[in-house]
């Protein structure tokens, strides 16, 4: 068993972030939150949390960096840890948040005919993903070069991975696997990549990412030796579909041990104008995804 403790690795989701090192601090502040909530995990939550290092690709995307403090409202909320987990259920199932799912579901399978009803947020989150899978001037490319450094700085210090990935994230995440399987040959493997309200479900991104058009192994990633994909009540980007529907070939193939989804945790992140289920503060501080987190570092400590 490796005693080294893994290094933690997040790639944070489409729109600009605050500053790496900033929106760090304030994802550790949730997971060490979510591991004291936990219960059975025999790792020092404050040592696991100081572990955790954000790649910041949205400042190399946009150009800008977001406030930190825009978000701290929901993070000193969140981190009361006073939300009522039914009145939550409630608010994740409300009409207008399946009206939205709806929506997204209708534009992932007629992408055409989205921008008759697209809300201005669908359609700058369109823009943005069509801008990435176009790769002018490669900067698709280079941000998926970010994540490849940092995982060759690991790798290379005989460290485990954990590698955590929100939204969009999980799609830059999974693309620079491919990469590193298909391109670089390295042989080097994530313990653990944990995915997060990721819309790698959806049709219109499994036909864009990297080894879309290949078949059989040259399809995937060879690098991952467990994935869990977590999905909040209410979450639409994620459409409640689960990573094993999708990347079942890749247990079949024997190019990794296990595929496991759980798409019922709440989100209770909220936001002035309500509840925000697709936050990422909202996912690190789930007790639920932190268990699962703590278990895994448990594991190299032995």
């Amino acid at each position: 068993m490796n005693a080294t403790p893994p290094d933690i690795i997040f790639i944070p989701g489409i729109r600009p972030k605050p500053p790496a090192d900033q929106q760090a601090f304030e994802l550790s502040r949730c997971l060490r939150f979510a591991l004291e909530k936990s219960s059975g995990v025999a790792v020092d939550a404050s040592k696991l949390a100081a572990q955790l290092e954000v790649i910041g690709w949205s400042w190399h995307f946009y150009g800008i960096h977001k406030d930190v403090e825009s978000d701290r409202a929901g993070i000193e909320e969140l981190l009361q840890g006073l939300a009522n987990p039914s009145q939550m259920e409630k608010e994740a199932a409300s009409f207008g948040r399946k009206l939205g799912s709806f929506l997204y579901d209708f534009a992932d399978h007629f992408p055409r005919l989205s921008a008759v009803f697209a809300t201005r947020a669908m359609e700058t989150r369109m823009h943005e993903v069509r801008r990435y899978f176009r790769n002018r001037n490669d900067e698709a490319h280079a941000l998926r070069k970010m994540v490849i450094k940092r995982l060759q700085l690991s790798w290379s210090q005989n460290r485990p991975v954990i590698l955590l990935a929100h939204s969009f994230g999980s799609v830059i995440g999974y693309d620079a696997l491919w990469e590193l399987t298909h391109l670089h040959k390295n042989p080097h493997k994530v313990d653990l990549f944990v995915s997060m309200g990721s819309p790698l479900t959806l049709k219109f991104i499994r036909n864009r990412i990297l080894g879309a058009r290949m078949a059989g192994a040259e399809q995937y990633p060879h690098n991952i030796i467990r994935w869990l994909n977590f999905a909040a009540q209410g979450e639409v980007t994620a459409q409640g579909r689960g990573m094993l529907d999708c990347f079942a070939e890749m247990q079949t193939l024997g190019l990794i041990e296990s595929i496991q989804d759980n798409l019922g945790i709440i989100n209770q992140y909220r936001e002035p104008d309500g509840l925000n289920v697709h936050k990422c503060y909202g996912y690190l501080a789930c007790p639920t995804i932190a268990a699962e987190i703590g278990a895994a570092i448990g594991e190299f400590s032995q």
